[in-house]
């Protein structure tokens, strides 16, 4: 039998559901390889039954592990004790984070590139879910896999769940909110019913308390497997980023995604196509943590709006919804360009943050190998036509960048000093940090950033 592959992914529930597609493409980039997955008993035994076919272990196994030698190990987890077993297991390939010596390195470029999203992600363009695959999966793979969009139930299922909760207060709509939207989408014809862990028992009896009126509630009731038939039953489930979220677009279910709070709808919004992604339009989205007291991009979702939207998204086709007006906030529909994870617009106008987002996803495609020049020239151009200003202030900003790498004395500390530029460049020079950083500075690794940048400027200053 040829060499298992070890997957460690010790973090939370919707970061296991979204390694789903990863366990998928390793059985078919490597077959005959087993797939073996090291993940939380709590989440892997329930979700067991749902995910493709891998052998789960818990860390209670780990010196098993120890013992045992792999053709690949690749660790999606940040916690140290993931980061140490990594270090000690016997494999021809690694990639993820590891320590050895009290020393923690990433090895890879795609997992490189996702450790300089820490509080740096404002222009990331990149799904979680994608990014645990990219360096041991081709493109090939994963493009050519046919991803089913949601069911479309029978017009007389009218039953909708609502998902109250999420790992962070902020990343979910208020008890008052619940409350107004059970009575908003009961006034269109819908069932609500309140959907919950055992985290959100509380939660659910104040939404009822609040609504007045008897909700069904299967808050605490039910458990991931039976959460997952239940939902079998159901038109759609409107729901922050959590991860039964990522559960129910993985089972089919339709999902409205309220998409607030310091969560970024590129890295965790539905994976699967057809989904429905609902955010504030304000400029500071997409944060890594909220820099006010209180979310200011909770304002613009209002219970009547979510209805309305909801019951229209029932009534046909994506495409449908963007006529509609939705003030303070923007629409999405899940997708995929290029093989990946993608976001396409329905309700909004064209904005300067789309337009660099789209050059950052060509540069780094370009970067790493899967994109191309061209690509990436196409969207320099775009960025230019559109907004031309910020284009040339981007280029200037680029240019200082570099001289100031190639000239310092110590270029190292000056990568280190990343978040001294400003937001559209931080991408690059959260980058490069993380590069040099991780490679104690080597001569290859300067080479490296200093051609980025140079790529960087030129992109953007071609004619």
């Amino acid at each position: 039998m040829k060499r298992p592959i070890l997957v460690i992914q010790m973090q939370r529930m919707g970061d296991l559901i979204l390694s789903f597609p990863l366990f998928l493409w390793l059985g078919r980039a490597f077959p005959g390889h087993p797939v073996w997955v090291m993940a939380e008993p709590a989440f892997a035994g329930p979700l067991a039954r749902l995910s493709p076919g891998v052998r789960y272990l818990g860390y209670g196994q780990a010196e098993a592990v120890l013992h045992e030698k792999f053709h690949l190990v690749l660790n999606l987890s940040h916690r140290p004790q993931s980061m140490e077993l990594a270090g000690r297991l016997q494999s021809d390939a690694l990639v993820g984070g590891y320590a050895r010596d009290g020393v923690v390195r990433v090895n890879g470029a795609w997992q490189e590139y996702r450790l300089s999203l820490t509080h740096n992600n404002r222009h990331n363009r990149f799904h979680w879910a994608d990014l645990n695959a990219l360096d041991v999966i081709p493109p090939g793979v994963m493009a050519a896999t046919s991803w089913p969009r949601p069911r479309a139930m029978p017009a007389d299922v009218r039953q909708v769940g609502l998902f109250l909760g999420a790992s962070e207060p902020d990343k979910r709509p208020s008890a008052r909110f619940w409350a107004e939207l059970v009575g908003a989408v009961e006034k269109r014809g819908l069932t609500p019913v309140l959907l919950g862990g055992p985290a959100e028992v509380e939660l659910g009896r104040e939404v009822r308390r609040l609504a007045g009126r008897p909700v069904a509630s299967a808050c605490g009731a039910l458990g991931l497997d039976r959460f997952a038939l239940f939902g079998q039953r159901l038109a759609a489930m409107v729901t922050p980023d959590t991860g039964p979220m990522h559960l129910a677009a993985w089972t089919g279910l339709r999902v409205l995604n309220l998409s607030m709070g310091p969560v970024h709808a590129w890295e965790t919004g539905p994976y699967q196509p057809g989904h429905l992604v609902l955010r504030s339009s304000r400029d500071c989205v997409g944060c890594w943590r909220c820099r006010f007291d209180s979310p200011r991009c909770h304002e613009p979702f209002r219970p009547a709006r979510v209805a309305r939207l909801l019951d229209a998204a029932l009534r046909g086709p994506a495409d449908r919804l963007a006529a509609m007006r939705l003030p303070g906030l923007e629409l999405f529909v899940s997708g995929r360009r290029d093989g990946l994870y993608h976001l396409s617009p329905l309700s909004i106008r064209p904005r300067a943050s789309q337009a660099v987002g789209a050059y950052w996803r060509a540069f780094w495609m370009h970067a790493f190998d899967i994109g191309t020049e061209a690509g990436c020239r196409l969207a320099a151009d775009a960025l230019r036509r559109e907004h031309g200003a910020l284009a040339r202030v981007m280029a200037v900003q680029g240019a200082r960048f570099l001289r100031s790498l190639a000239a310092c004395a110590d270029p190292v500390r000056q990568a280190l000093e990343w978040q001294r530029v400003s937001p559209s460049l931080r991408p690059l020079s959260g980058y490069c940090a993380a590069h040099v950083s991780n490679r104690d500075g080597s001569p290859d690794s300067l080479r490296r950033v200093l051609a980025l940048s140079e790529a960087y400027v030129g992109f953007l200053t071609e004619r």
